[in-house]
């Protein structure tokens, strides 16, 4: 696993190291619109908006907009830095929900006026700092206090980017939420990056682990998502891609998704009963 994370990474950095060249010399060019647009996502579990089995607020929301635009829209579940060197590299079109950072920038394409454009927002997050109940760890003025040890932070995340630059160490051994608490409860990690949204869907379903975890109550970030499109897909298509981007924000912020949105997020958030 270890190994194969380390190949992925090597080709992610060999595909961004060329990708400058290549969109130096990119230009829109006159090549008829695709009718099937390729979209990569991350395979991990994030109800109420994605699974691997392709359900979720996300893929409603782009349905919609497919079915709006007239063209077909193809899923395909893969780990996180595996779809970011696929969408780098051209071979799929996009990316969802991308969080915006500027190392992200060499990689996607983001609607115009991003970060700041906040009906272009698919959804917003607290990141908040996950530790042992009663430990010493916390953050003053964005500086780590209490441990020299790293951070856990899933592979690929945007928030890596973040804690480096505020000169945090982190580690991304981590697969998933659920092996990242583990390795905390265990002590094997002092502290990780979690989404606050995510970790109020865990207290809400229980289990005994989170008993013996906190989380600050200061989130590190605010995360704005996206989606994101690859150059290559803009530079053939900069007509096309303005319409999805467009298309995609008059759904998300139409009434019928924004109910559904809120239903869906009520549910996911509801207390249950302990098993």
């Amino acid at each position: 696993m270890i190994a194969r994370r380390l190949a992925v990474a090597a080709l992610f950095g060999a595909v961004l190291a060329g990708l400058g060249a290549d969109r130096v010399h990119a230009r829109p060019g006159a090549a008829a619109a695709p009718d099937t647009l390729r979209f990569c996502f991350e395979e991990t579990p994030a109800l109420p908006w994605r699974s691997r089995q392709k359900a979720g607020l996300y893929f409603e929301l782009l349905e919609d907009v497919a079915h709006r635009l007239g063209l077909r829209f193809e899923y395909h579940p893969q780990p996180w830095l595996y779809c970011l060197s696929e969408v780098a590299a051209g071979r799929m079109d996009g990316a969802f929900a991308v969080a915006y950072s500027p190392e992200r920038l060499p990689v996607f394409a983001f609607p115009p006026g991003a970060p700041g454009a906040a009906e272009d927002v698919l959804r917003r997050d607290d990141i908040v700092l996950v530790r042992r109940r009663g430990s010493a760890i916390t953050v003053v003025d964005g500086r780590l206090q209490g441990t020299d040890r790293p951070v856990g932070v899933l592979p690929g995340y945007a928030i890596a980017d973040d804690l480096k630059r505020l000169g945090w160490p982190v580690e991304m051994g981590s697969r998933d939420h659920l092996s990242q608490l583990s390795r905390l409860a265990g002590g094997e990690l002092d502290a990780i990056a979690l989404s606050a949204f995510r970790w109020a869907q865990l207290q809400a379903a229980g289990g005994t682990a989170l008993g013996e975890l906190e989380a600050l109550p200061t989130p590190i970030v605010a995360k704005p998502y996206f989606l994101g499109l690859s150059h290559p897909f803009v530079a053939r298509h900069p007509e096309l891609a303005k319409r999805v981007w467009a298309t995609t924000r008059e759904v998300r912020n139409g009434a019928a998704f924004r109910q559904r949105e809120a239903e869906a997020i009520a549910d996911a958030l509801r207390p249950r009963p302990a098993r």
